[in-house]
């Protein structure tokens, strides 16, 4: 793996490691497992922002059709409005974090935040079955990657992880979009925003959206190697 590795240039081993995550987030089950990281980081996005506005976290469910649910509690209305809002840029931002620290060989350091936000998960929040499945199985893949401590093998599951999460970011957020227009009382987040604050779900759902956008933009131009490199 390692003389392969020697033979591809950068931008050609990360468009092969993009085309590896978008075929296996299409494998059924599979793909649904895989997803679930997004899931992580989305909900513990909520968590994050209710512990540093003094709020509590009772409980955090990750579920096997990639959809989450992080039940939380804080003071006050309009911080409630700061946690419900959180989900969807924290996401994008960890797949930016894990594009630079790829591009600048850290992705041991990547894999040492992969394992600690799954096993502070697994011992304070999800209590549910797939939950708990996940996170050890997800837990064993990571443990099982450091183990073998092959660079080629550490690189291209960390790239095909960050893909992951960057892809399934920007989809979840798109349908998030077409529920807060087409069905306001069914579009999770976006509804629990426009009912605290009494602004059209709408509304929420464009902001999200463009803010998403705009992380999504700057990442794909800062992290994304030219396609001219592909072929030096």
């Amino acid at each position: 793996m390692k003389a392969v590795m020697l033979q591809l240039n950068e931008a050609q081993v990360f468009y092969a490691t993009l085309l590896l995550a978008v075929i296996l987030i299409r494998i059924p089950l599979i793909g649904v497992y895989f997803r679930t990281v997004n899931t992580l980081f989305h909900e513990n996005g909520h968590a994050l922002a209710a512990i540093l506005l003094s709020g509590e976290v009772n409980r955090i469910e990750l579920k096997n059709d990639t959809s989450g649910t992080a039940l939380t509690k804080t003071p006050s209305g309009s911080r409630a409005m700061l946690v419900a809002f959180s989900g969807y840029p924290f996401a994008i931002l960890c797949a930016a974090l894990f594009f630079w620290l790829s591009g600048r060989g850290y992705e041991k350091t990547g894999l040492l935040i992969l394992i600690s936000l799954a096993l502070i998960n697994l011992t304070l929040f999800v209590r549910n079955t797939y939950g708990i499945v996940w996170l050890l199985t997800f837990s064993g893949i990571i443990l099982l990657v450091h183990w073998l401590s092959e660079p080629a093998l550490t690189k291209i599951f960390f790239l095909c992880i960050s893909q992951i999460v960057f892809a399934e970011a920007i989809f979840s957020t798109l349908v998030v979009f077409y529920l807060g227009l087409a069905k306001p009382k069914k579009a999770g987040d976006i509804t629990i925003l426009a009912r605290l604050s009494h602004i059209p779900a709408a509304i929420w759902a464009i902001l999200i959206t463009g803010i998403v956008a705009g992380i999504a933009w700057f990442t794909f131009l800062r992290f994304f190697p030219a396609p001219a490199q592909l072929f030096p």
